[in-house]
């Protein structure tokens, strides 16, 4: 079975980046393609995906563009292989915290949506032509 060959346009769209962001990766070194044609297409595979995502990623995530190389092995740090692993360690444990803050952030938006449905369906049954200003449900409407 052979593997997926994406041309740019396509590895663009299946990391969620444009094209410019795509060159401007390969043009710093930190993505380069997995083959170029003879007339100068540049082809990619599932890995170079992977890899543009964790580059979006650890950018999310503040980190600079030599951290960057540094992560993808780039560069040699001056640091050892554990010290290495520590801090791939480290950037995972910042990234799964961020995951979990926004996982907790939508479940508030989640309650605070199903309340105001909850407060705004009570209004459907309402009778009064104009809310009066103690309607405690008068802040759910628009």
């Amino acid at each position: 079975m052979s593997e997926t060959i994406l041309q740019i346009g396509e590895l663009a769209k299946k990391a969620g980046v444009s094209i410019r962001t795509v060159r401007y990766y390969e043009e710093l070194g930190l993505l380069l393609p997995s083959e170029v044609t003879s007339g100068g297409m540049r082809l990619y595979r599932e890995a170079d995906v992977t890899r543009l995502r964790f580059i979006r990623r650890l950018r999310v995530l503040r980190l600079s563009l030599d951290e960057i190389r540094v992560a993808l092995g780039l560069e040699q740090p001056s640091r050892g292989r554990q010290e290495r692993v520590a801090r791939t360690m480290d950037i995972l444990l910042m990234e799964q915290s961020r995951a979990e803050e926004q996982i907790a952030a939508l479940a508030e938006l989640k309650e605070e949506v199903d309340q105001a449905l909850t407060n705004v369906r009570k209004c459907t049954k309402c009778t009064v032509e104009e809310c009066p200003e103690t309607c405690p449900r008068l802040v759910y409407l628009i």
